[in-house]
């Protein structure tokens, strides 16, 4: 099971990995939140799509705007 830390470095990993060149569209972002929770252990899988999703939001500000 992995720390809210350690889930954040994974989906931040993720995203880089996948040479994004613009942010994701709304249905982009609910199905990259949905692979990505599950394929990762969270310590509260009800906070873990609400938390990717706010993660990767902070991502795509800081990277692709």
């Amino acid at each position: 099971m992995l720390t809210k830390e350690q889930a954040k470095v994974a989906v931040h990993a993720e995203l880089r990995s996948r040479n994004l060149t613009e942010p994701f569209g709304p249905d982009d972002l609910l199905a990259f939140c949905k692979e990505i929770r599950g394929r990762l252990e969270f310590p509260t899988q009800g906070e873990a799509l609400s938390d990717i999703k706010a993660w990767t939001e902070k991502w795509e500000a800081l990277w692709l705007r």
